[in-house]
């Protein structure tokens, strides 16, 4: 069962690294398409925006197919795109197929998560399943970002979309070879998963996601120019920071994941607060090396980690059916394309200057507290895993 899992997370493993690839190498493609860095900074919101917006549609028009069959079509059509995009010397031909790639993306990461609660042996074990599957997102994020940096310094921005398509490619192929079959959701199960939509206890929760997700996007979007223009650490040791950030996250996602179902309002809470004050630090003084050194690493822990605590949430009131996690992914990096399109607008607005999206950042932090604090009030009850019905069926 376990490899199986184990290729799902690759496929996840590849999506997030790409949606890093552009944050860790503004500077590189800026210069060379004759942009601004916050221009480039568009192309980050438009691959989420992707992602919010045409992986649900994907999704729902792949709804009656089976799993092995959807996750094959999007994958080999996300390898093709993917190594398009360096044949066009154009930002408009970037900005172009970062949005394609960003819903396939999204399609990806809804029916990946879907796919293993499938084929978890028992109800007792998608819990375990989905959390093999989702170890993609922290593994992404540790090699991702500081990978596409060290390509674009050595051989070009360029190199990181060839080497990813590629890479999209290999898992296409081992999901082909080795993913075991499954049927296609039956027409009443793609019902009740959609029918779980109109619960406006779920989209508040979906809420928290955005903001949270937003106000850690909103400085993690450019904590690259920030590293070397504002702080004035050199390529190489912003890709070392960026891998510690990767590192850092990763074990955060640890720590959170194993506190997740029964503390994830807390986990929220101290997360939030950790965001607002780094990532207000990092705007204030981010031209002082060890304060932005310590922040980033920070805003590495109470970021992205803060995930599995937000997937409790909505697994608590939805499941983890096919469209609930789309959406929800959907929602996450609808999060992404407000923070670092804010960010993007305020860093043009200050001439750009990366500090000002650090601002931006905190805003987020801010509100994602407000709008937890609503849900909240009164007494706690324990989260609770979906039943098998809720997860399994709903594939």
């Amino acid at each position: 069962m376990k490899r199986y899992l184990y290729v799902l997370m690759l496929t996840i493993m590849v999506v997030i690294m790409s949606e890093f690839q552009t944050a860790g190498m503004m500077p590189q493609i800026a210069a060379d398409l004759g942009v601004s860095t916050g221009q480039v900074g568009t192309v980050v919101t438009l691959y989420a925006l992707g992602m919010a917006l045409g992986g649900p549609l994907l999704v729902y028009l792949l709804r009656h197919r089976p799993p092995k069959g959807s996750l094959l079509i999007v994958i080999g059509t996300y390898a093709v795109l993917e190594v398009l995009v360096p044949l066009i010397h154009e930002f408009w031909w970037l900005a172009l197929l970062r949005v394609l790639t960003g819903c396939l993306s999204g399609a990806a990461y809804g029916i990946a998560v879907s796919y293993s609660a499938r084929l978890a042996p028992s109800p007792e074990k998608i819990g375990e399943a989905v959390s093999i599957v989702l170890g993609g997102i922290m593994v992404g994020t540790v090699i991702g970002l500081p990978l596409s940096h060290f390509l674009a310094a050595r051989w070009g921005w360029q190199s990181s979309f060839y080497i990813l398509g590629i890479a999209a490619f290999a898992v296409f192929l081992i999901s082909l070879l080795t993913l075991p079959a499954r049927e296609a959701a039956a027409q009443e199960a793609a019902a009740q998963d959609l029918r779980k939509l109109r619960s406006p206890k779920l989209w508040s929760r979906y809420l928290v996601s955005l903001l949270t997700i937003g106000a850690a996007f909103a400085g993690f979007s450019y904590f690259t120019p920030l590293l070397e223009q504002n702080a004035g650490f050199a390529t190489n040791t912003t890709t070392l920071i960026l891998l510690a950030y990767g590192i850092v996250s990763f074990i955060g996602n640890l720590i959170v994941g194993k506190f997740a179902d029964q503390h994830a309002i807390g986990i929220l809470r101290i997360g939030h607060t950790l965001l607002f004050v780094s990532l207000a630090l990092l705007g204030a003084f981010s031209n002082a090396q060890p304060l932005a050194l310590a922040m980033v690493l920070i805003v590495g822990v109470a970021g992205v980690p803060m995930n599995p605590a937000m997937v409790a949430r909505v697994a608590e009131i939805g499941g983890t059916g096919n469209m609930v996690s789309t959406v929800h992914t959907s929602l996450i990096t609808m999060g992404v394309a407000l923070g670092s399109a804010i960010g993007a607008l305020a860093i043009s607005r200050a001439g750009d200057d990366p500090s000002a999206a650090m601002w931006i950042g905190a805003a987020f932090a801010v509100f994602a507290t407000l709008t937890l604090a609503t849900q909240s009030r009164g007494r706690r009850q324990p989260l609770r895993r979906p039943h098998a019905t809720e997860t399994v069926d709903s594939v």
